[in-house]
């Protein structure tokens, strides 16, 4: 028998949206362009990537992959977060919190493999020029693609599920945006030790160990052209770097805390910085710098000016 305080959670309400009217309606006028920018930008990557076939390589095969999970992050946070801030807040089904819970720390997740998958492709491709096509093979390419997505789905399946075992008595309203594991956690009635367990230990891994690699990979680069090359690796390398300190920055301080010091303000900012910021920042960071990726683009446009002619 359910305990007396025990309430079968339904719906959640999100409340974490600003109390004035005015700076609610401003946030929405400067989240509402990002938005759509980081739709506009991460789709039309994916698409270029696949049409144009001088972009079919294995770091682009990787990046049309960025932007799909970028595109996922976007989607799944992007409409509530927009909603919440006209209404002053949100309501969702259990099974849409669910869900969206699922979409958001799987792209996260399997974003980090991905990065990580990135960063090989480069030390491939300056340490074994010689040797590129068969170090980056398209069986590995695809190999690593699904490996990110099923290590993401894996992670978020486990912490989602959990979460959504527990007992939910306390109020069903969650001081956020949209529906995040630490939050959801904090309306438990039970224990969740072992939830915050799960979340150090299985996230804490995939992102440990894919920062591992990356900075191996830039290691191994960084001694393979010694100190004459270093201006051009950073130059090569450091967009690449920098979004990278920024995605995994965002991720530590959003999950990979002790339980008790998370702050309802300060991870509200962190997450929007992940769900708006960063997606519509990695199309310009991968791509618009990219002398190949402007050109295909150049090339799409110049030709259909010219059928229009």
């Amino acid at each position: 028998m359910a305990a007396p305080n025990q309430t079968a959670v339904t719906d959640f309400l999100l409340i974490g949206f600003p109390s004035s009217r005015d700076l609610s309606l401003l946030l929405f006028s400067l989240a509402l362009p990002i938005f759509l920018l980081g739709l506009a930008g991460n789709l039309g990557l994916a698409v270029l990537i696949r049409a144009e076939s001088s972009l079919h390589t294995p770091m682009y095969f990787f990046l049309s992959h960025l932007a799909l999970l970028d595109l996922c992050s976007c989607c799944a946070v992007g409409p509530v977060m927009l909603w919440g801030l006209l209404a002053g807040q949100a309501t969702l089904p259990g099974s849409a919190c669910a869900l969206q819970m699922f979409l958001f720390a799987t792209a996260g997740d399997a974003e980090c493999c991905l990065l990580a998958a990135m960063a090989y492709d480069r030390y491939a491709a300056v340490c074994r020029p010689l040797h590129y096509q068969a170090a980056v093979p398209p069986r590995l390419c695809r190999g690593m693609v699904l490996g990110s997505y099923a290590a993401g789905a894996a992670s978020a399946a486990v912490h989602t599920g959990l979460a959504f075992r527990l007992p939910l008595c306390r109020a069903h309203v969650l001081d956020h945006f949209f529906c995040i594991i630490p939050s959801v956690l904090e309306l438990a009635c039970a224990d969740t030790s072992l939830n915050q367990a799960l979340l150090l230990a299985v996230c804490g891994a995939i992102q440990s160990l894919s920062l591992l690699a990356i900075l191996a990979s830039y290691g191994l680069i960084l001694g393979a052209v010694g100190r004459a090359g270093v201006h051009r690796a950073v130059s090569t390398c450091g967009s690449h770097l920098a979004a990278v300190a920024v995605l995994y920055g965002t991720l530590l301080f959003m999950y990979l805390r002790p339980e008790g010091s998370y702050a309802a303000q300060a991870d509200k900012m962190a997450a929007a910085f992940y769900t708006v910021v960063i997606p519509t920042l990695n199309p310009i960071i991968y791509s618009l710098r990219n002398a190949d990726v402007k050109g295909a683009l150049a090339k799409r446009l110049l030709g259909r000016r010219r059928v229009w002619g």
